[in-house]
């Protein structure tokens, strides 16, 4: 059966299968999100590396700056969008993607340049992250689990490489030597 899904996933793109996904599970498109991951390969496992990023009150907040070892812990994703119109985000290389969905009851505060304070959930949700509207790219950084993972995709085109790429090109047979088609 594993190989059966391996060889689906190979013709199908990422992409395809996440857009797949997003009819399936309806919805609005801005409450999804991507991540991808180089460091779980292996079953997609829970165990998700959280980095640290400061937060909106802290007095050296800055919504372009990425942080390191500072702050709250945090886990950050691309929104879909994002990803769909641009081939070329950071990481964009790693073959593993997550799609994810924020919870109904959970918020993000949008966060700019201008952005100096904490705003508060509006009613019936709870802030647990912060949503970066920054070039180059936005990202959504969670503070607290509140999404549900809709997808994990694995794109083996981009893995593995044609075998003439990996080894050369094969030698050429007597028959191809004697016809002249080397």
């Amino acid at each position: 059966m594993r190989a059966f899904e391996i060889l689906v996933e190979a013709k199908e793109s990422v992409k395809s299968q996440i857009l797949n996904d997003v009819a399936k599970y309806g919805g609005n498109s801005n409450q999804y999100f991507v991540r991808f991951t180089d460091i779980d390969k292996l079953g997609f496992s829970a165990k998700q590396t959280f980095g640290k990023t400061l937060d909106v009150d802290d007095p050296e907040f800055y919504p372009e700056y990425i942080g390191a070892g500072k702050g709250r812990p945090a886990l950050w994703f691309y929104p879909l969008q994002t990803y769909l119109k641009n081939s070329d985000l950071y990481a964009g290389e790693y073959p593993y993607v997550w799609l994810i969905k924020l919870k109904d009851d959970a918020w993000l505060q949008k966060v700019t340049t201008r952005t100096k304070e904490i705003v508060q959930a509006p009613a019936g949700k709870e802030r647990v992250g912060i949503l970066r509207m920054v070039n180059p790219w936005p990202a959504a950084i969670f503070f607290k689990p509140a999404f549900d993972v809709v997808g994990k995709y694995t794109d083996y085109k981009k893995l593995h490489k044609p075998h003439g790429l990996v080894k050369g090109k094969p030698e050429p047979s007597l028959f191809q030597r004697i016809r002249g088609d080397i």
